[in-house]
């Protein structure tokens, strides 16, 4: 774990916000993706001094001298209450979200906001929809990009059978890193994958089945507000990403220490992706018409599968980001340029929300 510097009276505070309210899998997500971005040796602790706020299941709030097992351990646990003037007092330049449950995305988002605390990242009147499945299918095809057709279930009113037609994917509605999705091929199986999906999630969508590549796509906000699409990731996949695809766990289906490194596999992706002029220029055009109609802010993340007359659908927005060097968007920026490679924009993104915070100082008499 990274050691934080003494002397740091001119340096930017950098609170960390990490934990989860909702169950042991988000908080430890949660923490692993924390310390891989605190861990990085690259990042420039002369400028910035890293602090760091846990979030624990009972609701209780502590604050670690630094993300280690043994100081998150002792650390003392203290109520919400007194955890809000520990951050009042701290006065924190900058806020960088670990949560990642719904409510992590959302309220304690809202709540920094409330405190005047710069944070990086998109707003929960974004996070909101694009983490509900079905409203983030609505939203961007009012706006005209193209997602695939789809029927939504709701546990005790709407059920089997949908008017997709095999091959569909089951997936429930609020839950991300791919859990609870299931390909059908077959319509004997289809009631089984919606009663699986239903386990994570009273409202399941069906979507058909985009047959050919898959791969993620995401844009920046330079500082003038101009949209940069990253270089694209491709996943050489035999049907669909699953939750496996995504992250290592034990026997008992726990989180690994490295479960974001073990789940990725060297040949099981490429970045930059091999696209045609026709098919880049596509999605580039997608994934900004989709940031601009979620009201994105700061990054975007996307989803895609692409079939075989080289049409995007948007399958998915993921609207969350750690800054690890292990993180989907710093991985895709390694690849767009010097200037991005990291920490550089996370240093970027840093610099661009404690400018809101000078600003917010300045207004106060």
């Amino acid at each position: 774990m990274a050691v934080v510097v003494e002397d740091q009276t001119n340096t930017r505070k950098i609170l960390h916000l990490i934990g989860s309210r909702h169950n042991t899998f988000y908080y430890d997500l949660s923490l692993i993706y924390a310390r891989a971005c605190d861990a990085c040796p690259d990042l420039d602790r002369s400028k910035y001094q890293f602090h760091y706020a846990v979030v624990h299941l009972d609701g209780t709030w502590s604050f670690p001298a630094s993300l280690s097992e043994e100081d998150v351990e002792k650390s003392k646990s203290m109520s919400f209450a007194v955890a809000m003037a520990r951050v009042e007092e701290m006065d924190p330049d900058v806020m960088v979200p670990h949560m990642f449950d719904i409510e992590g995305m959302t309220r304690y988002r809202s709540l920094f906001d409330l405190m005047h605390i710069p944070f990086l990242g998109n707003h929960e009147y974004s996070v909101w929809p694009a983490e509900d499945k079905a409203a983030t299918n609505q939203l961007l095809a009012a706006a005209g990009v193209t997602v695939p057709n789809g029927d939504l279930l709701v546990k005790g009113q709407k059920e089997w059978p949908t008017k997709v037609k095999v091959p569909f994917v089951v997936k429930p509605v609020g839950e991300a890193n791919s859990r609870g999705i299931t390909l059908v091929r077959k319509e004997e199986d289809a009631l089984a994958a919606i009663e699986y999906a239903f386990s994570f999630d009273s409202r399941v969508l069906v979507d058909e089945y985009i047959a050919g590549r898959e791969m993620r796509a995401a844009c920046i906000e330079n500082d003038d507000g101009e949209l940069i699409v990253l270089p694209k990731i491709e996943y050489f996949l035999d049907d669909i990403r699953t939750a496996q695809h995504k992250l290592a766990t034990d026997g008992s289906g726990k989180l690994t220490a490295n479960a974001i490194m073990a789940a990725k596999k060297d040949g099981d992706r490429q970045c930059p992706a091999d696209l045609s002029e026709t098919l880049d220029a596509r999605v580039n055009e997608a994934i900004k018409a989709a940031h601009r109609a979620l009201k994105c802010r700061h990054y975007s993340l996307f989803d895609l599968r692409v079939n075989a007359d080289e049409q995007p659908f948007i399958i998915e927005a993921c609207l969350f980001c750690s800054f690890s060097p292990l993180s989907v968007i710093p991985a895709m920026a390694q690849h767009a340029g010097d200037d991005l490679k990291h920490p550089k924009l996370f240093n970027m993104l840093l610099d661009r929300a404690a400018a809101e915070k000078d600003a917010i100082r300045a207004k106060v008499p």
